[in-house]
């Protein structure tokens, strides 16, 4: 099997095998220094619910990423042409990736998967209000920037608005799983993993010791301590 090199730092890729639809396999390959995945030509949109799922796991344990400088220029890893920046759309969340103008495949970051994927939602008035009560600074999903919740709404940088976890779209994946899989006893009830994520004691915990675990002007990073909360009680 051919070893991937990662388009952002040239190391090696992981791969990662899970299952497609409606029948095989698909080889992914992950870069957790960059928090980036490469996707040969159309095996994103052939990922069943249980390759997502394995996929949202491995993102999770990544934990953070390297603090490097993004290289520029990304090369395809298959034929060493440069990668187009493109914008899409599933359903009605934007998303971004680096494209093989050749047709190879494409260049992933994590957080451009989640919405891809419809994972990530913007957060409504109600839910900041209430993440002004546990936390100051936030980190930006899209680009790292610190986000003082006192003053802002969205990012200063790259205007990106706040984003958390959508526990009811990770519940929608699980019960696609559950019909498809028949593993509900594995998976544990969706529907309590997803009321926990934002709407349970767990988050708030979680969002405190990360809150007091990090530097404060660094921020909390909000989709991985729904990341992490989640996985605890979906995947054990």
């Amino acid at each position: 099997m051919m070893v991937v090199t990662c388009p952002g730092c040239r190391a090696p890729m992981t791969s990662l095998e899970v299952d497609r639809v409606p029948l095989g396999a698909l080889t992914i390959d992950m870069c957790a220094r960059c928090h980036a995945l490469w996707f040969d030509a159309m095996e994103s949109v052939r990922l069943s619910p249980g390759a997502t799922l394995v996929l949202f796991r491995a993102i999770h344990a990544a934990g953070t990423p390297a603090d490097a400088a993004p290289a520029a220029r990304l090369p395809c890893p298959r034929c060493d042409t440069p990668l187009d920046l493109t914008q899409d759309l599933q359903r009605s969340t934007r998303f971004t990736y680096f494209r093989c103008r050749r047709g190879h495949g494409r260049f992933t970051p994590f957080v451009q998967f989640l919405r891809e994927k419809n994972f990530i939602k913007p957060v409504s008035e109600k839910e900041l209000e209430r993440l002004r009560t546990l936390v100051r600074v936030i980190r930006c999903a899209s680009c790292g920037a610190p986000v003082d919740l006192a003053h802002d709404s969205a990012c200063r940088y790259c205007r990106a608005p706040i984003a958390i976890l959508d526990a009811e779209a990770v519940a929608r994946t699980l019960r696609e799983l559950d019909v498809a899989a028949a593993r509900r006893a594995e998976v544990g009830s969706p529907e309590a993993a997803a009321a926990a994520v934002m709407e349970g004691a767990r988050f708030e915990r979680a969002m405190a010791a990360e809150n007091q675990r990090k530097d404060a002007a660094a921020g909390v990073d909000l989709i991985g301590v729904g990341l992490a909360v989640l996985s605890a009680l979906a995947f054990r």
